[in-house]
């Protein structure tokens, strides 16, 4: 899982349906992998 862009402040802009949104699970995409496993410590 992985944080979202544009999710930390000015919130009262931004719509219903967007902040909604923010709160769903984001899958890592497949490129990223291997860099945050070695972010993370693991092999």
């Amino acid at each position: 899982m992985r944080r979202r862009a544009m999710k930390s402040h000015l919130l009262e802009k931004k719509s219903a349906k967007k902040k909604r949104g923010f709160s769903k699970d984001v899958a890592l995409d497949e490129s990223n992998v291997k860099s945050v496993k070695k972010l993370l410590g693991m092999k």
